[in-house]
């Protein structure tokens, strides 16, 4: 519930300490505003051009990476979000674009930021931001 009593919606993310967590009702973290799904590929420190120009990625692996945003919450859910994400490393569940289905990864959080936004419905109001990348 929010402060004014209104449902928090929580069916996109889970987030835990633990994979084992994941299956917690608790996991449900509440419903991002925005959320950017990406993959960022990982080379060898070697990886660039030679001296002809050609390209030598040396790819080593592909990572997840998810942007998130929150706008408008209230206090307690700013709160709930930011403690999810604040362990060093965490497990998520969420839909991944290329595969298509619902997975579980291990993850660690980005900076986060936190603006305090004018009233809204007379209550204070947050909007945050981070992006969590795959371990």
């Amino acid at each position: 519930m929010t402060d004014n009593g209104a449902e928090i919606k929580k069916t996109i993310l889970k987030v835990a300490k633990t994979k084992a967590g994941l299956s917690s009702p608790d996991a449900w973290i509440p419903d991002p505003s925005e959320l950017q799904w990406g993959i960022q590929s990982v080379s060898d420190s070697d990886a660039g051009r030679d001296l002809k120009g050609k390209m030598h990625v040396n790819l080593r692996t592909r990572k997840r990476k998810l942007e998130l945003k929150w706008a408008g919450i209230d206090f307690a859910a700013t709160k709930e979000v930011l403690e999810a994400v604040n362990p060093e490393t965490f497990w998520v569940e969420y839909h991944d674009a290329l595969q298509n289905k619902r997975v579980q990864k291990q993850f660690y959080v980005g900076d986060r930021t936190a603006m305090v936004n004018s009233y809204v419905q007379g209550y204070r109001r947050n909007d945050i931001a981070f992006n969590i990348i795959e371990v």
